[in-house]
């Protein structure tokens, strides 16, 4: 039987026929695009060079992390030894043990260093747990002088010209001659508070001035030369139902951009300060116990609930949540490449979009916990808390 078919009829048959193709082609172009697009963005590879192990224990406190000088790698470990690691192999070049230097068995089985190292024209410094700080002469590999602070250190060293600025146990504040360990002067930042957080702020440098937070809420902005005061601020500036028992510890870093301090607070303060008069711009509440970081005008941190935040840094508006990682407890927040970088307690590195928040990767490192990252321009190096470090090359291709 044929079926005869008009003009009309075939016309419109085959006009069907190339629409319907049209749109699937469209469709799957369009799909094609937007998939090519994700994984070019996503397309991030990490080399690694190399890994080694420095010493047998844990790190009992953070503070003790790697230092890049003139292309070699410091790092110290809790029982007394310092190492100088070369960056390009990850071998040891020399190592260095404190308690054969200083002290005799058995009158210390182990030095319990807590921060550093920091160096400064060829000067390596450490501390201890019992306030003893060590200045150690890199290319002699000898002790130069041992100084004792006030108490415990538990903040980073930071170094402005000849001033070596010490934060320790019981808010003091000092600053010593970094040539031959005198102490040039001692401030108290403010009343101590019995209900505070074991840890202190890492005091930040602003040309010839540092500004470092206290346990009793107090931010403050001093000439380093002398310690004399030129702002204080308190960030207690309001009842919060949530911190029942005034636990105020500034113990995050504060952050300089754009002529704004920027400070977090243990009773869920989070503020932005003039640099100048140390007066209020704004002020939120967010609860956080880790570093932020700020990037483009936009403030990041990791709150509480592990969830990572994104804030306006002019106003301190939220921008969006990242609510992916509640069940991992994540830090070590850093940007490269306009993404955001971050790990978690299981040894993996993550990463997402800036500007939405949006799961881009992850890769894991190692089955412990990561202590520290530290970025050199394309180079990734990592510390575990079980001291083994890795060295990456971070590759982004087109």
């Amino acid at each position: 039987m044929k079926i005869k078919l008009s003009k009309f009829t075939i016309l419109i048959f085959i006009f069907c026929s190339i629409f319907l193709t049209s749109c699937t082609c469209k469709k799957k172009d369009i799909l094609y695009k937007n998939y090519n697009s994700f994984y070019q963005f996503n397309k991030i590879k990490f080399k690694l060079i190399w890994q080694n192990k420095i010493g047998k224990d844990n790190i009992s406190f953070k503070k003790l992390h790697p230092f890049y000088y003139k292309g070699l790698l410091y790092l110290a470990n809790k029982n007394g030894f310092i190492y100088c690691i070369n960056i390009k192999t990850g071998k040891i070049i020399w190592y260095i043990n404190l308690i054969n230097k200083f002290c005799f068995f058995p009158f210390c089985k182990y030095l319990d260093l807590v921060t550093g190292p920091i160096i400064s024209n060829n000067y390596l410094f450490v501390g201890n747990k019992q306030g003893k700080i060590f200045a150690i002469n890199i290319k002699k590999k000898s002790i130069i002088w041992i100084q004792n602070v006030f108490t415990e250190i538990l903040s980073d060293f930071v170094i402005r010209k000849n001033v070596l600025l010490v934060h320790s146990m019981g808010d003091i504040l000092q600053g010593l001659d970094k040539n031959n360990g005198k102490i040039l002067w001692t401030v108290s930042l403010g009343p101590s508070n019995i209900f505070s957080i074991r840890g202190l702020s890492t005091p930040v440098i602003f040309f010839d001035n540092v500004i470092t937070g206290s346990d009793n809420g107090l931010i403050s902005l001093r000439i380093i030369k002398n310690g004399l005061l030129v702002w204080e601020q308190n960030s207690f500036k309001f009842n919060n139902k949530k911190n029942l028992i005034n636990i105020n510890d500034i113990d995050i870093q504060p952050v300089i951009y754009n002529g704004i301090v920027y400070i977090s607070s243990y009773n869920g303060s989070l503020m932005a300060l003039n640099l100048s008069t140390g007066d209020i711009i704004w002020e939120k509440i967010y609860f956080t116990k880790k570093n932020f970081i700020i990037y483009n005008n936009i403030l990041y941190l990791i709150d509480l609930q592990n969830r990572i935040i994104s804030l306006n840094a002019k106003n301190g508006d939220l921008i969006w949540i990242q609510d992916k990682f509640k069940n991992n407890k994540i830090n070590n927040l850093f940007i490269y490449n306009k993404k955001i970088f971050f790990t978690n307690n299981k040894g993996f590195l993550y990463w997402l979009d800036n500007k939405k928040g949006i799961f881009l990767g992850n890769k894991k490192i190692d089955k412990h916990k990561i202590n520290y990252i530290l970025l050199i321009k394309n180079k990734l190096i990592i510390q575990t808390i079980y001291n083994k470090i890795y060295l990456f090359e971070i590759l982004i291709t087109s």
